[in-house]
């Protein structure tokens, strides 16, 4: 599953604590995120955030877009950039929560990792009632991962 992650994408969504821990208005315009000089998507990136600033051409295709705007809005924009690929919807889960909410979303693959990293955020908090909008499936892995994927139904 890992390895088909880029096949058929045209762009990325992702929230504003997915790309770093900065809140509020950024104070360092010259830190570009925790991926390094090369991020691994090599697609636009659009990253959700109540406060824009500049565009990010990094190396390798990636160029992360700061933009304030409903999940509708910045869907739309991604699909127009893509140039008729598939937009992926990266995190963190407050992003994928509302675009569930919105009812936005094909396909999704959770992975579920035994292990406790700390409390994080929960994703199904207000959204009873979805696995009656998807197909689901799972894939269980030696190791614990299991893979749960949901496709509209």
């Amino acid at each position: 599953m890992a390895a088909t992650w880029a096949d058929g994408i045209g762009a990325e969504i992702m929230g504003r604590n997915k790309f770093g821990p900065q809140r509020g208005p950024w104070e360092d315009h010259d830190w570009n995120g925790w991926w390094g000089e090369e991020p691994p998507f090599h697609t636009p990136v659009f990253v959700m955030t109540h406060h824009p600033r500049p565009s990010v051409e990094m190396k390798g295709g990636t160029t992360f877009h700061f933009v304030d705007g409903s999940p509708q809005e910045v869907l739309k924009q991604a699909k127009e950039t893509a140039g008729g690929l598939d937009v992926r919807l990266g995190g963190g889960p407050s992003t994928v929560r509302a675009f569930l909410a919105e009812d936005l979303v094909d396909h999704l693959h959770v992975v579920v990792v035994p292990i406790l990293l700390g409390r994080g955020e929960r994703l199904w908090d207000g959204l009873e009632g979805i696995e009656e909008r998807f197909r689901i499936e799972t894939v269980a892995s030696p190791s614990g991962v299991t893979h749960v994927t949901f496709n509209r139904a």
